[in-house]
C-alpha cells in the first residue's frame, strides 16, 4: 500500500493543537519536527544523555508530517487542515505551508527508521527499534518495537507518561484495558508488570495489526487479546486498570464508561490530554466518580491516573 505524505510548516503557537485536527481529519502518523529542542542540543532524559541531530529539524518555526493510506487520502484534506488551524480560537497563526509527496510503502518503513531510534521511556523502561541491536543492562525492561502505521513509539510525552504510571501502578495479577492501543506498547509494558489479562483494542485495523506484530516480537502475543473496537463501547468484562492514550475529547467520551467498567478502587490511565483541556477533563473524571492520585505535565501535555471510590 502507498501513502500520501502531507508536510506542514507552523508557527509555535500552533503546534499544540495539530495533532488533534490530523488526528480528527483521519492521519494514519504524525511526525512533529520542532526547531526549539534544537537549542537543547543534547538532551537528558532519565540519566541518558541523547544527542540531536540538526538535519532531523527545520531551522526555524515547527515541521509536521503527516500520513494517508493511498484509500483515506482525498483532495479536500488540505483545505480542511488549513482551514482547521486557521479557525483555531486565540492563536496567532503566522506560518501556515503546506505540500504534499506521494511515499511508496518501503519509503514508509525507511522514513519511521530515520526518526526512530532506540531510547530510556521511563526509570525501568527502554524502547528499542525491531531492527537495531541494543545491548540491555539487567536493570532495564526492553521494549522491541516496529511502529509501522501505528501512534505510540513511547518517546512522545503522551506515550513516555503512560508508561511511567503503567510502571508506578500496574501491580501483577490486574487485569487491564488498553484502548486505543496503537502500536501496543502499553500493552505491553502492563504485561511486563505482570499484569493479566490484558485486552488491547483499536478502532483502526491497521493498528491492531501492527501491536499484533510488536506482541509477537516481544513474546506476548499468546498473553494480550486483541480487537477491534470502538472506545469501551460493548465492553462488559469487569478491569483492574483502563489506560487510555487517545485525545482529550476522545478521552472525555469514555470516562463514564470507564468508571462502569472497573472493579473498585480500579485505575484509569489517561494521557493525550494538552495543557487548555485539563480542567475539563478533571472535572468529568471527578464528577463520574473518580479521585484523581496523580497528575503528570510535559511539554504542553497532560496524564491523570485516577481511582475509583465508593
Amino acid at each position: 500500500m502507498d501513502y500520501k505524505e502531507i508536510t506542514l510548516m507552523i508557527n509555535h503557537e500552533v503546534e499544540p493543537f495539530i495533532a488533534d485536527i490530523l488526528n480528527e481529519l483521519g492521519a494514519n502518523g504524525i511526525v512533529i519536527e520542532d526547531s526549539l529542542e534544537l537549542q537543547k542540543g543534547r538532551i537528558e532524559t532519565f540519566g541518558e544523555i541523547y544527542e540531536l541531530d540538526p538535519a532531523d529539524y527545520p531551522d526555524k518555526d515547527v515541521r509536521v508530517k503527516c500520513y494517508y493510506s493511498e484509500f483515506d487520502y482525498r483532495a479536500e484534506l488540505l483545505e480542511q487542515i488549513e482551514q482547521a488551524v486557521k479557525s483555531l480560537q486565540d492563536v496567532e497563526v503566522t506560518r501556515f505551508e503546506i505540500s504534499t509527496a506521494d511515499i511508496k510503502d518501503e519509503d514508509w518503513e525507511n522514513e519511521w527508521k530515520n526518526h526512530f531510534h532506540a531510547f530510556k521511556a521511563s526509570e525501568k523502561f527502554t524502547v528499542v527499534p525491531s531492527w537495531e541491536d541494543y545491548q540491555s543492562d539487567p536493570s532495564e525492561e526492553v521494549i522491541h518495537l516496529d511502529p509501522g502505521m501505528a501512534f505510540g513509539t513511547g518517546d512522545h510525552a503522551t506515550t513516555s507518561m503512560c508508561l511511567r504510571l503503567v510502571e508506578q501502578h500496574v501491580k501483577k495479577g490486574m487485569s487491564v484495558i488498553d484502548v486505543g492501543t496503537g502500536s501496543g506498547i502499553l500493552s505491553i509494558a502492563a504485561h511486563r508488570m505482570g499484569a493479566a489479562p490484558i485486552r488491547a483494542v483499536d478502532l483502526d485495523k491497521v493498528a491492531v495489526r501492527v501491536a499484533e506484530e510488536n506482541f509477537e516480537i516481544n513474546q506476548c502475543r499468546d498473553a494480550i487479546e486483541t480487537d477491534t473496537g470502538n472506545l469501551l463501547v460493548g465492553e462488559t468484562e469487569k478491569r483492574d486498570v483502563v489506560i487510555a492514550n487517545i485525545l482529550a475529547h476522545i478521552v472525555d467520551l469514555m470516562i463514564d464508561d470507564a468508571f462502569n467498567l472497573l472493579n473498585d478502587n480500579g485505575l484509569f490511565i489517561a494521557s493525550g490530554i494538552i495543557d487548555e483541556k485539563e480542567e475539563m477533563i478533571k472535572d468529568h473524571i471527578s464528577e463520574a466518580g473518580f479521585k484523581i492520585e496523580t497528575t503528570i505535565r510535559e511539554k504542553g501535555w497532560v496524564a491523570i491516573l485516577a481511582k475509583k471510590v465508593q
